[in-house]
Parts: C-alpha cells; sequence; structure tokens
C-alpha cells in the first residue's frame, strides 16, 4: 500500500511515521490488496492534534477520517477506527456479491437409505 503522510505547517517527524504506518496495519490486513493508497494530512489547530485520513480501495471507493484529539496516538487512532467502520461495511458488501460455493437445494440430487440415487420405496 502507498501511504503519503503530510503536515501542514508542521514537519512529520519518523516517530510519528511509525506511528501512522502501526496504526493502519489493522486496516491492510482487512482489505488486503483492495486499497490501492492511502493520504494522511496532520495538523495542529488550538492546541488540539487533527489527523485526516483518506483511504483508495478497487472500485473507486474512498474512505475518509477525520479525528482530533490532545495527542497523536489519539488523534490517528480515531481516524483509522472511523475508517475501519467504513472498511468492515465495504467489505461485507463486497462479501454479500459473491457467489455461495454450494449449489442450491432443489439442484442437490436426492440420494435415498441405499446410496444408489433411488428414493426409498417407503
Amino acid at each position: 500500500m502507498e501511504c503519503t503522510v503530510t503536515g501542514k505547517q508542521m514537519e512529520v517527524t519518523s516517530e510519528l511515521r511509525e506511528l501512522i504506518h502501526r496504526r493502519l496495519l489493522p486496516l491492510e490486513r482487512l482489505l488486503g490488496d483492495a486499497i490501492v493508497s492511502a493520504n494522511v494530512v496532520l495538523g495542529s489547530e488550538h492546541q488540539l492534534c487533527v489527523s485526516e485520513l483518506v483511504v483508495h480501495a478497487r472500485g473507486d471507493h474512498r474512505l475518509h477520517g477525520l479525528a482530533e484529539g490532545p495527542s497523536w496516538p489519539s488523534a490517528v487512532g480515531g481516524a483509522v477506527e472511523k475508517v475501519m467502520r467504513q472498511a468492515h461495511t465495504l467489505k461485507g458488501k463486497w462479501q454479500g456479491r459473491r457467489r455461495e460455493s454450494e449449489p442450491p437445494a432443489d439442484l442437490v440430487p436426492d440420494i435415498g437409505p441405499n446410496g444408489d440415487g433411488e428414493p426409498s420405496a417407503g
């Protein structure tokens, strides 16, 4: 996954980058190869840390999370949690559209107790 981290009027440290990559691992495990890229924008406003996360997934889906908190771990974690909820919904829709591996009940032959394919003559 390609991840871009930018800071608004601030420098993004390597520790902050590591925090973001660590928080994005569960999201990457959930969606796998469906994630195209992720953009993280960090900034400070009125003594609060603000984190915005936009994840581009296959099929032109964009998952967006915006959170603020007193520290960077809480702000980044809040944004990731919002995107995770959207990702669970999206993955559920993808799985709901898959064909089931079992054939419908009316196509399964009725095998009798003898195992010869004939129903038992009761």
